[in-house]
């Protein structure tokens, strides 16, 4: 028989050791990215679906009130279950329009985890709306991590491979970064933002997240020095099969040592060393995977020049099913396609106000800006 609990608490560690044994690193469906986010304005709803006392699914959904009446919110790499059990998603996805309609729940965006084409398509099928936009990146390069270093090593294009050797052996070194270095993490985002014309989180916000999971184990700021000084430096993140590159960042001083393939080595070996089978990119743009997937050749923008970058590693790539507009207001077909195009309409700063916030820049896909944007 299945139960299911709803929850609005933080922190539920049996609910992200049931994550960690799913694929695609669902770290945003945990309860310390529910911490995190709590503390620049979203509030979490939790759904733990258990059969016999053992989790066999859940969704964690990210919301955020409106001024006048209920909330709006999304639910990223999720919902999870254990099983390919159609009676368990359908369980699952009535618990979550149970609890939108108790909780005041207006409308969400939802965007399934790596290999949930079947949730994808019930959600489809009980009335979501394909969405423009998604939560996290449709397609992402990942690297298998899993075999021996040198094997990681031959499976890099030969420029990279080149690259790194040549640094180690230049002198430049990396090592795992303190707190007292994150002052110097925060100035090399602000000097890479500015070369490279996109708008950095805040600095509290990076911050938070690292000391979030970097006190559970799971995040680690590795930084690459040469001749003592800080070059280039990077927050990664460990959950489940995977480790996310989320942040990488360089002076622009002393390019011909590549500092970022060096620390992007480093990186997957920590990762590596957490348990970790793959290494994740981050992102790229869904007409530069047509381009990688039809094997023409990348152009030489700075879209091009990153996937190349992100590839070199002997990446592959992996998809996750399209977004989804989820209306809970009634007629749901209508109201779904509503939402979304209100938001990419005039009236965005009408919803800013109505929400005291904008949810749609923590969904909207950010423009490629650098290796390591996630």
């Amino acid at each position: 028989m299945l139960e299911v609990s709803v929850s609005k608490d933080g922190l539920d560690p049996e609910w992200d050791r049931f994550l960690e044994t799913k694929p695609d690193g669902c770290y945003q469906q945990s309860s310390l990215w529910a911490e995190l986010k709590a503390r620049f304005g979203w509030k979490p709803l939790r759904l733990v679906v258990k059969r016999q006392g053992e989790i066999v699914g859940g969704t964690q959904a990210l919301l955020r009130p409106l001024t006048l009446f209920g909330s709006v919110g999304y639910v990223s790499k999720g919902p999870v279950v254990a099983s390919d059990d159609p009676v368990l998603l359908e369980f699952l996805l009535d618990q979550l329009d149970h609890a939108a309609k108790t909780e005041h729940i207006l409308f969400l965006k939802i965007q399934p985890a790596y290999g949930a084409e079947r949730v994808a398509q019930c959600l489809l099928q009980r009335g979501a709306i394909p969405s423009e936009t998604s939560v996290v990146p449709v397609a992402a390069p990942r690297t298998d991590i899993s075999p021996e270093p040198e094997a990681i090593l031959a499976r890099m294009h030969y420029k990279t491979r080149y690259n790194i050797r040549r640094a180690e052996r230049k002198g430049m070194s990396v090592r795992i970064g303190t707190e007292a270095d994150m002052h110097t993490f925060h100035r090399l985002v602000k000097v890479h933002s500015e070369q490279q014309g996109y708008s950095p989180s805040p600095d509290n916000y990076r911050y938070d997240l690292w000391s979030t999971f970097s006190t559970r184990g799971r995040a680690c700021l590795l930084v690459a020095e040469y001749e003592g000084e800080i070059l280039s430096a990077t927050v990664i993140l460990a959950f489940g099969d995977a480790v996310f590159s989320l942040y990488l960042v360089d002076s622009g001083q002393h390019r011909d040592l590549n500092p970022q393939s060096l620390l992007q080595w480093k990186a997957m070996l920590w990762g590596k060393e957490q348990g970790c089978a793959w290494y994740d990119f981050g992102g790229l743009n869904m007409s530069t995977v047509k381009t990688i997937m039809s094997d023409e050749s990348l152009p030489d923008t700075r879209a091009g020049s990153l996937a190349r970058y992100k590839m070199s590693f002997g990446s592959q790539l992996v998809f996750r099913p399209r977004a989804c507009d989820v209306s809970f207001v009634w007629p749901r077909r209508l109201t779904g396609r509503m939402a979304p195009v209100l938001m990419d309409m005039n009236m965005r700063p009408l919803l800013r106000s109505l929400i005291g916030g904008s949810i749609y820049g923590d969904f909207r896909s950010r423009p490629e800006s650098r290796p390591g944007s996630q």
